[in-house]
């Protein structure tokens, strides 16, 4: 009996790994203290983590579906422009010829169809030029588009991996303070 005590003693006054010793020493009792686990993280109530990660996977494929709709070539009127333009551009040249020869000559007809072909050649050249800014002008905000929706989708890409890498919500209902349980008393 005597041997329990001094026993159980000395195990009072040993430091234990994982076993915290709590207490007066003077009172000569040994305490095993069981500890909660530290609390984890827990989500906010607003939404549940499944939800959001659909939501959020909605509007990457949202995004995608805009992107894949988006043309960022020119636009098929500028185009038309400035193919008729530029194609119906040598008219002018030949307007010029006409009207040259028709002055020099004196055929005041060859004079007048040298000016209408000069001036429907200048009108070509003016189309092609408008047909060239249109374009560029519609291609330039396509790609302002473009890049927006890829900076958003790529925000929201991070923002479900951030989602997706954070530990799952646990519901804790205990306290988590340690608790005392008193191993043995003397």
């Amino acid at each position: 009996m005597v041997t329990a005590f001094v026993v159980a003693l000395a195990v009072s006054h040993l430091p234990a790994a994982g076993v915290h010793l709590q207490g007066d020493p003077s009172l000569h009792s040994a305490r095993l203290v069981a500890q909660a686990p530290p609390p984890l993280p827990v989500r906010p109530p607003d939404a549940p983590v499944g939800a959001q990660e659909a939501q959020l996977q909605r509007d990457i494929d949202s995004i995608n579906e805009r992107l894949r709709g988006l043309k960022t070539d020119w636009p098929t009127a500028s185009v038309v422009m400035a193919y008729i333009g530029w194609s119906a551009s040598p008219v002018a040249l030949v307007g010029l010829l006409l009207l040259a020869v028709g002055g020099l000559a004196g055929f005041p007809a060859l004079t007048l169809v040298g000016v209408v072909l000069l001036v429907i050649g200048l009108a070509a050249v003016a189309l092609g030029i408008a047909g060239i800014v249109t374009g560029i002008a519609g291609q330039n905000a396509a790609k302002a588009e473009r890049d927006e929706l890829i900076q958003e989708r790529v925000r929201l890409e991070n923002e479900l991996k951030a989602l997706r890498a954070r530990p799952g919500s646990v519901d804790r209902s205990f306290e988590s303070s340690p608790r005392l349980f008193t191993v043995a008393s003397f």
